[in-house]
């Protein structure tokens, strides 16, 4: 419910919009808008509408087009956008709508061609999308852009797939796969593991698309490997579990079977429940995987190594009667008389069976990431196509984000302000204030304008806003900002980018944490991405400070040393233990700081 302040403004707007007062009742909106917090039914709504009036009656067209958008009423805000003028506001509407065809229309004639296939496709016109992908592939902004032109090459193909073109699709998808190979490679090494993570993603569609297991399998290895290293113990299994069932779907039971061992053993070694579930599973594919070797008349030696293979599951799992069935298996094969025998005495001996300790079961749909595979493509190739426009992005955030209105109603905020009077993003208290409304918003989507208005800011004080407003965005891709403002000329900006380093501490930057400190040489910066590390309170963040103890000297090595006095030293028992045994008391720091852990409770007593 609004509060008596909130419904005190609003009255007060109605009245003076009433009473002929547009601007006094705009001004009085404009105070309400930004709290976004306002969940009661119809209430921000009902701002809105205020809004849209005011805005109407002061004939600005344009403004109340867009909070047509934020209250959802298209066709009412098509009517205020001129196809010519704002071609990307009149599409967006027009898709909207249902009229895919027209938006494509508007956008490729606006040089939009990625766009215009997109839409295109959504209304299964196959021919006229192919030929718009064609045009974007031949778009000279490619150039020099080989992850874009590369996912154009995919979408490309995958519309080649659907319009039953194979050689063509194949050949395209051939393309996409080799650059994404190569720059999976080449992001990982520069240390963008979420860049690699998004090719692999892609390589995994690639090969589902085309049936290709061997892409498939590169795709999902290679995340799971990504996800491991971030310490994402639920998207691993979810990609676990999702890669064991294509892979039996496809018959690939070896495959199947193998990650089958492989999710139980990660589910054990991170406490999670589920090692029981993926043992028996593992132990029964094994089972099918010398079946299918046997009846294909595969090499009795396979399928004797996989018979062995779930007998090494059912033992771990306890599962006696298991164990022995399996034995029987072997004792079936086309195996010499000796081994046979032998394979039948030890089915025996484990037939007195037992009553394994139930499993529970699978991977549940409850702790399912509904994100956890996007069409990164899709949203790359709008960033690529958009290339930071504020209006254009911001546009369509206040449509397509309400999932969150929270974050669509931020957007709105931010767009009224940029198209409003007086505004110029070459004036820099326009830009600064738009880079501050940019990061409030807090998601994926603003990081390229934001990158956009610092590459262009003359004005320190802009660029300082930047990062201001990128220090809000918790996403890895803000690091590559933030570490250019650690480096800019103007002292302001520099303080202002050890502000957001020291708040971007979210378990998945620890990686980027880690290589700006590695990286820099200026003590603020290395302590204060250190702090930041700290923060985040993992085990991982811990032996970084370990590490900084033993290694670094000075101002370094005294914010760690401080730091770790108060970290929980619980986890990283066997580690200081480890460390401690060969440091051998040559580190006085480490000493004072497991002493002060220690009587904190939490590190292991050593002698100390």
């Amino acid at each position: 419910m609004p509060t008596r302040e909130e419904l005190d403004i609003k009255e007060r707007a109605d009245r003076a919009l009433r009473s002929g007062h547009p601007r006094e009742a705009l001004a009085l909106y404009g105070t309400l808008l930004p709290r976004v917090q306002a969940f009661g039914p119809g209430v921000y709504d009902g701002w809105l509408e205020g809004t849209l009036g005011a805005y109407q009656a002061l004939g600005r067209r344009r403004e109340a087009g867009y909070v047509l958008l934020a209250l959802r009423r298209f066709l009412d805000a098509q009517r205020l956008f001129s196809a010519g003028e704002y071609p990307l506001d009149w599409a967006l509407c027009a898709s909207k709508l249902g009229r895919h065809t027209e938006a494509a229309r508007v956008l490729s004639a606006a040089g939009h061609p990625a766009l215009a296939a997109i839409e295109l496709e959504g209304s299964g016109a196959l021919s006229a999308a192919r030929g718009q992908w064609e045009q974007a592939l031949a778009d000279p902004r490619l150039h020099g852009r080989r992850y874009e032109a590369a996912l154009v090459h995919y979408s490309l193909g995958a519309c080649l797939l659907k319009m039953g073109q194979r050689t063509g699709a194949e050949h395209e998808m051939g393309a996409a796969r080799r650059h994404i190979e190569e720059l999976a490679d080449d992001f990982e090494s520069r240390g963008d593991r979420e860049r690699a993570f998004d090719c692999y993603g892609v390589l995994l569609r690639i090969g589902k698309d085309t049936g290709s297991f061997e892409n498939v399998a590169e795709g999902y290895v290679n995340a799971i490997r990504i996800l491991s290293a971030d310490d994402q113990k639920f998207y691993v299994l979810q990609y676990y579990d999702d890669f064991l069932t294509y892979a039996v779907e496809r018959g690939e039971l070896y495959a199947a079977a193998t990650l089958a061992r492989e999710a139980a053993d990660f589910s054990a070694r991170n406490a999670l429940i589920y090692d029981r579930h993926y043992l028996g599973r593992a132990a029964a594919l094994w089972s099918d995987t010398a079946r299918q070797n046997e009846a294909a008349a595969g090499s009795p030696d396979l399928s004797e190594n996989a018979l062995h293979a779930g007998i090494d599951a059912a033992t771990t799992l306890g599962d006696l009667a298991l164990v022995s069935r399996l034995y029987g298996e072997l004792a079936g094969l086309r195996l010499p008389t000796k081994k046979r025998e032998r394979y039948r005495t030890l089915g025996a001996r484990y037939a007195v069976g037992n009553v394994p300790l139930p499993a529970p079961s699978g991977f549940p749909e409850y702790l399912r990431r509904p994100g956890a595979y996007q069409d990164v493509w899709r949203q790359d190739l709008l960033e690529w196509e958009l290339d930071g426009d504020p209006v254009a992005v911001l546009s369509r955030l206040v449509v397509d984000r309400t999932d969150h209105v929270r974050f669509s109603r931020l957007a709105l905020h931010a767009l009224l302000l940029v198209v409003g009077p007086g505004f110029s993003v070459e004036d820099p208290s326009s830009a600064a204030e738009l880079a501050l409304a940019l990061g409030r918003i807090q998601i994926y989507e603003v990081l390229r304008p934001l990158e956009r208005l610092y590459e262009r800011a003359r004005s320190a004080d802009v660029r300082a806003a930047v990062m201001t407003g990128v220090g809000h965005v918790y996403c890895r891709r803000s690091f590559a900002l933030v570490r250019q403002g650690l480096e800019d000329p103007a002292p302001r900006v520099r303080e202002e980018a050890l502000v957001a380093l020291r708040g971007l501490r979210f378990r998945d930057g620890l990686d980027s944490l880690t290589r700006i400190f590695r990286e820099s040489r200026d003590e603020a910066v290395r302590v204060a991405a250190l702090e930041t590390i700290a923060d985040i309170g993992s085990v991982e963040a811990g032996l970084f400070l370990l590490d900084a103890i033993l290694y670094e000297t000075g101002g370094v090595q005294a914010a760690a040393e401080a730091r770790l006095r108060g970290f929980n030293g619980d986890e990283l028992g066997p580690a200081l233990r480890q460390i401690l045994d060969a440091d051998g008391g040559a580190n006085p720091a480490l000493r004072r700081a497991v002493a002060a852990m220690n009587r904190a409770g939490g590190a292991p007593q050593s002698g100390l």
